[in-house]
């Protein structure tokens, strides 16, 4: 009678697991469960072959730029030297009695307003310009310009020349005023501006009476 009882129970649970595994398979829980794990399945499946696949390189930091280089200004040229017009003798002259340095000029060198320049290259036994005695000897020296044309640097010689006598002049004193206007005017012929551009080194009487001299006569051919 026991046995038989225990058996219809055992039957009984077994239908009840019976009806329990078809409701579950019936709602899906099951094949849901098997998704989830095949869904695991391909996860780890995709781990493994993104592990596979090779690390993508970085790419290369970029290089710093290097700063422009500076650019140092260029020295200033040197100015060119002016070259010296070289000075030679070519012949010489024994001073007759009545001779002037601007009359000796104007036969060697045809412009007897050049006299300062021919002055200071010799040595003179009077230390006035307007001053030589007969049988003096006079070095004559190549002539700067050819007939009214003068470069620069030959004009600026004449003009130091002219300058140089000046100085002299003043310092013969005031008896030498006469020279010294006629010396300035003559010196204006080779450059209308000489009194402006060389103020500093004139006596601003003496510019003053120069300048009276050109506004009367104008400027000396």
């Amino acid at each position: 009678m026991e046995k038989k009882r225990l058996r219809n129970i055992l039957v009984i649970l077994f239908i009840i697991a019976l009806l329990i595994l078809a409701f579950w398979y019936g709602s899906g829980y099951i094949k849901d469960r098997r998704s989830s794990l095949e869904d695991l399945e391909e996860i780890s499946d995709l781990d493994d072959v993104l592990a596979m696949e090779p690390a993508i390189e970085a790419e290369p930091a970029p290089e710093p730029e290097m700063p422009a280089p500076v650019q140092l200004p260029e020295p200033p040229l040197e100015p060119e030297p002016v070259s010296k017009i070289e000075r030679y003798k070519v012949d010489e002259h024994r001073v007759v009695k009545g001779e002037s340095f601007s009359l000796i000029t104007g036969y060697y060198w045809e412009d007897i307003f050049l006299w300062p320049d021919l002055y200071i290259r010799n040595d003179m036994t009077s230390d006035d310009p307007d001053l030589i005695y007969p049988d003096e000897i006079i070095d004559i020296y190549n002539r700067l310009g050819v007939d009214d044309s003068f470069s620069d640097r030959e004009l600026s010689e004449i003009l130091e020349a002219y300058l140089e006598v000046y100085e002299i002049y003043k310092n013969l004193g005031d008896r030498k005023n006469n020279s010294i206007w006629s010396l300035l005017w003559c010196a204006a012929r080779y450059d209308h501006d000489f009194l402006d551009n060389y103020a500093d080194r004139i006596d601003p009487a003496d510019r003053a009476m120069a300048q009276k001299y050109i506004d009367e006569q104008g400027f000396l051919d």
